[in-house]
């Protein structure tokens, strides 16, 4: 347990904790963490196995999407209306609006499902750990397919593991559609070699006797080469940081070692969605220089290369001070102290990135308690709404209405952080300067003048909240 050398009431400490570790304080937390102690509350919340609140399970019992495999998900609504496709009968507009609906309820139930267990669920580190590392592993749901995946990421990695080791959901996301797609890994193979463009110039030479559309095939193939995008953001954002260890040549190394990380559908079934797959016969061939080594190439097994990659990475100093200065900068100051970065990054390494033991440094570090440290962070848009609706003890009147705080309403969109739309693979900035803007302020006032009005439909603060108001105070 941390020393004690602050000057933080018992009160203080406790609210502390619970402003970092939970989406947002309530009298019963307070009054939770005051009869069991900051440490024995902290150890069951690690463990991630707390009881669920009756709230929340009737409320996410409600969406049958969560309970689905993507299979399952692709099959009940992606599939396009019998009879309709490219080559067959386009669909009328009333098709098509219905099959938009349909195919967006798996994402909009996944945003929901977020706000609730913010705001009604009892695991609150598990779900503060997941707001960090879905911004740490940013993926938007503006691009592409990405929203055909990112139920499963969201459920499987970013809540699944936000308690476990950082090695594992490293490699998790490394091998998941949702990334792959995200930053084009996808589309990263082996350059052409010069037989493949000669044969491709004489098939399309054959086909359209014309100099000018084999020019384009030519350099259409030779664009389908490899693709860094993917390399670059793994060191830069999710492992070292930036121009940490590494350079240019390692960034190209890097996509070189991961070509052939692609997908592919899972089921020949139409809708069916993709699963990871590693194509053989589209990677780099040959030794990779890494760092201060070499990845030697693996004939029989090639996917290894890339698995040793990672490994490299999980393990690496400049990783385990990478996450914990980000960690301390997340938890606890937009300037963590560097002392207590650099203890931290200590129990990172030694643990293997045993992220509640890691949270639990943080805690036990003299540092984390400094008067310098209490009430210092700036919520987010997405902190904020949560921990209103959390300290209102807000009631639903239609589940729904939970994702439309989040998207319908615009609320987080004017502030500037839709859940799931950051084009930026950086994620949502979590230090105050990105978020003081006075208009993004001023959205917020009216947020809250909004629901105390009752103005905002789905929802309402129960009557119960204004029990110990003093009688002559306005509501």
């Amino acid at each position: 347990p941390a020393t004690r050398t602050d000057d933080l009431t018992e009160d203080e400490r406790i609210l502390h904790v619970l402003s970092r570790f939970t989406p947002g304080a309530t009298p019963e937390l307070v009054a939770e963490v005051r009869r069991k102690g900051i440490n024995r509350w902290l150890k069951q919340q690690f463990s991630g196995r707390v009881p669920e609140s009756e709230t929340y399970e009737n409320y996410s019992g409600q969406f049958k999407s969560l309970g689905m495999t993507l299979p399952e998900i692709a099959a009940g609504y992606y599939v396009r209306p019998e009879g309709t496709g490219p080559k067959k009968k386009q669909l009328t507009k009333e098709q098509k609006n219905v099959f938009k609906k349909r195919a967006a309820t798996p994402t909009q139930e996944m945003m929901a499902w977020i706000f609730l267990r913010a705001v009604y669920g009892n695991n609150h580190v598990r779900n503060v750990s997941s707001d960090f590392f879905r911004n740490h592993f940013s993926v938007s749901i503006s691009k592409g397919a990405v929203d055909r995946y990112v139920v499963g990421w969201e459920r499987e990695i970013i809540h699944g593991q936000a308690l476990g080791n950082f090695g594992d959901m490293l490699e998790a996301t490394a091998k998941h559609p949702a990334m792959l797609f995200f930053l084009d890994n996808h589309l990263s193979r082996r350059p052409a070699t010069p037989e493949e463009l000669e044969k491709i110039a004489r098939k399309v030479k054959k086909k359209t006797d014309s100099e000018e559309r084999v020019e384009e095939a030519v350099e259409l193939a030779n664009q389908r080469g490899l693709n860094e995008n993917y390399a670059r953001e793994l060191l830069e954002l999710h492992t070292l940081g930036v121009d940490n260890y590494y350079t240019q040549k390692d960034v190209i190394n890097v996509a070189k070692i991961l070509t052939g990380w692609s997908m592919k559908k899972l089921r020949k079934q139409p809708g069916s969605p993709k699963g990871f797959y590693f194509f053989k016969n589209l990677h780099c061939e040959g030794n990779k220089p890494f760092l201060d080594g070499v990845i030697h190439e693996n004939r029989e097994n090639p996917l290894r290369e890339g698995e040793e990659l990672l490994e490299i990475l999980k393990t690496h100093e400049g990783t385990a001070h990478y996450l914990s200065w980000k960690l301390c900068r997340y938890f606890v100051n937009d300037n963590p102290d560097r002392g207590m970065v650099g203890r931290v990054a200590g129990v990172f390494s030694k643990t293997g990135g045993d992220l509640p033991k890691v949270f639990q440094a943080i805690v036990d570090d003299p540092e984390f308690f400094s008067r310098r440290n209490y009430r210092a962070k700036f919520k987010r848009p997405y902190e904020f709404i949560v921990s209103v609706l959390r300290a209102t003890r807000v009631e639903i009147t239609n589940t729904k209405n939970i994702n439309s705080i989040a998207n319908k309403s615009q609320v987080l969109k004017a502030m500037n952080e839709p859940l799931y739309r950051c084009a930026d693979p950086t994620g949502y900035y979590d230090q105050a300067e990105a978020w003081r803007d006075p208009g993004a302020l001023a959205i917020r006032w009216t947020f809250v003048t909004d629901l105390v009005n009752g103005r905002i439909k789905g929802i309402r603060i129960p009557e119960s909240f204004y029990d110990d108001l003093p009688e002559d105070n306005p509501r």
